[in-house]
């Protein structure tokens, strides 16, 4: 079993805390994207595609949008690679202590010394 030190359990909540923060920017930009006009955002998006200046910024969108998805996805890899770690941890520690405990068998025979 692995022992935590206090900074590493804050750093990994600041990370989670941070992954918190992205997935709602995210939600609100998809809520955002989901509410707009589709004959609007498709005079947008052939205007951008005639022009050549295809942008984020101009659909609406923030300009780091990738980048905060990229960030997301890193984050939650980090995450779930560390829970992973625990659970299986975890199983391994239980698992030891079924061997250690074994049934009871009223039926097994009794060795006499």
């Amino acid at each position: 079993m692995k022992i935590y030190s206090i900074e590493e359990c804050q750093r990994d909540l600041a990370a989670l805390d941070a992954a918190d923060q992205l997935t709602a920017a995210m939600k609100t930009e998809i809520d955002r994207f989901k509410g707009m006009n589709p004959q609007k955002l498709i005079k947008q998006a052939m205007g951008m595609l005639m022009t050549g200046n295809l942008s984020l910024e101009a659909l609406g969108l923030p300009v780091n949008l990738f980048e905060q998805l990229e960030q997301l996805d890193k984050l939650n890899t980090v995450a779930r690679a560390k829970y992973r770690a625990r659970v299986v941890s975890d199983m391994n520690e239980l698992a030891l202590v079924d061997v250690w405990r074994e049934p009871a068998n009223d039926d097994a025979p009794v060795r006499e010394a």
